[in-house]
């Protein structure tokens, strides 16, 4: 494997990573949205200006005529990011 190559699986390993993070914060913000569990405010509030902006994006991107529920545009992100996630991980264990 070269330098290069090797450069390369390194940056998709920690976009991985950074996906993971992205994908744990949108669970605990529908977790929320279903039921209030006290000790999983702050780490809502901790990922609320990443689930907030996704949230914005989604919007964005989405350009349907009956705007979407919070909880919708929430499991569309989550569907999105695990999508690309699963597609990021399969290349990275090709090489």
């Amino acid at each position: 494997m070269t330098g290069l190559t090797f450069l390369l699986m390194c940056f998709i390993y920690f976009v991985c990573i950074g996906l993971d993070v992205v994908m744990f914060f949108l669970q605990i913000r529908l977790i929320l949205l279903w039921r209030n569990i006290n000790w999983l405010v702050p780490i809502d509030n901790a990922g609320q200006l990443l689930v907030n902006s996704i949230n914005d994006k989604v919007s964005i991107y989405l350009k349907i005529q009956k705007p979407l529920s919070e909880k919708g545009k929430l499991i569309i992100a989550l569907i999105a990011f695990a999508i690309i996630r699963i597609i990021l991980g399969t290349i990275l264990k090709a090489s």
